[in-house]
């Protein structure tokens, strides 16, 4: 039987992996739909915030690629310039000729924007990945309010269908585009968490920290450093992850280079290397101002290491669960408050949130995730 075809829009796709969570997103959802649609993929032939094309890529044609974990291709046009026209996206997509499209995100011209304009007359979904979530929308505000009116009012979202991965996504693409829009929610899909997670070297008065995401303003990455600059206590914080914003990546190295030793950038992390990454410290840190899902947190406790964050996610009562500890990030002095407790804790107490934070992901993982709901996406 011949399968429908998907055909998926995004920015960037494997092998790039520098615009973090929602290239593992579609990684995740591709492989868990391989076996129930044919699966291309049309997306730039760069990385995030880079002038050179993907190393071992071919550029301007359908190429079978192999994803990681996957024995079967999935079909990929990445785009030389970066930037597909209309008038080209309406060539490889009849070339393609997809039963449905989704579209990965909000705010791009090229992948959201051009493709509602070139194929009106395909089912899309689009699916907004945390972009409308209030904290997401408060940076480059004016932008994105004048966009999202300026979608709305052209009518090209009109016949859409929307994919939520929370109930609060659901709500938040209500408020934006109406109460009558028509939204599936389906969870994100997971990596899997490691087996045997190394217990942490904590000592009493010492707490080691890691940032693994993106560089933006949504990740907050700034206030993180100036509380961290700010602390007597023995703590330390190593950041990893692409520079997304260049201009705020800037203000962070102020802050950085008045804290030189406490605080150090270290590099890029291959997705494979995330979970092994946050396995040398005692545990992360995100104090962001939204997440629909959050890799980064997620895949902090696959490693086994609990980790500190805002409630602007959907990990929530982490205390509780002896997985990390979520904490208000209008308020630093309640974040200081929580360092300074941590960095006193002693290894066996530590021990039981490496234990809780493996224990969320697993369940997490292990919960089923309901293919009918991806499916009814597209029916």
């Amino acid at each position: 039987m011949l399968k429908p075809g998907l055909l998926i829009f995004y920015d960037h796709f494997y092998p790039a992996y520098k615009a973090g969570g929602p290239i593992q997103s579609l990684t995740n959802l591709v492989l868990r739909l391989q076996n129930d649609y044919s699966i291309s993929v049309i997306t730039s032939g760069y990385d995030l915030n880079e002038q050179v094309l993907l190393a071992g890529i071919e550029t301007d044609r359908w190429v079978p690629v192999i994803l990681p974990q996957s024995g079967d291709p999935v079909n990929v046009w990445y785009a030389s310039e970066g930037k597909p026209g209309i008038r080209q996206m309406k060539q490889i997509v009849k070339e393609c000729d997809p039963s449905f499209i989704y579209l990965n995100g909000m705010f791009s011209y090229h992948f959201v924007i051009v493709p509602l304009l070139a194929n009106k007359n395909i089912k899309t979904v689009i699916c907004p990945r945390g972009m409308l979530q209030q904290g997401a929308l408060s940076g480059k505000a004016f932008k994105k309010k004048v966009y999202l009116a300026a979608l709305r009012i052209s009518g090209l979202c009109k016949h859409v269908s929307w994919h939520a991965t929370n109930e609060e996504e659901r709500e938040d693409t209500r408020k934006v585009f109406g109460e009558d829009i028509k939204v599936v929610v389906a969870e994100n899909i997971p990596r899997k968490p490691i087996d045997e997670i190394s217990k942490s070297n904590k000592t009493p008065g010492q707490l080691r920290l890691v940032y693994l995401s993106l560089i933006a303003e949504k990740k907050n990455l700034l206030q993180l450093l100036q509380i961290i600059a700010g602390l007597k206590e023995n703590v330390s914080l190593d950041i990893y992850g692409p520079v997304k914003d260049v201009d705020y990546w800037k203000k962070c190295l102020e802050v950085l280079n008045t804290a030189a030793g406490r605080i150090n950038y270290k590099a890029d992390v291959l997705p494979v290397e995330v979970q092994s990454t946050f396995s040398k410290y005692d545990a992360s840190i995100l104090l962001t101002k939204g997440e629909n899902f959050g890799h980064a947190i997620y895949e902090s406790f696959s490693a086994g290491r609990p980790v500190i964050t805002s409630y602007f996610t959907p990990w929530k009562e982490l205390e509780e669960k002896e997985a990390g500890w979520n904490v208000d990030i209008s308020k630093e002095e309640e974040i200081t408050a929580a360092l300074k407790k941590i960095s006193l804790m002693h290894k066996d107490a530590f021990d039981a949130y490496c234990e809780g934070a493996h224990q969320l992901a697993k369940e997490y993982f292990h919960k089923r995730v309901d293919t009918g709901l991806y499916k009814k996406l597209f029916s």
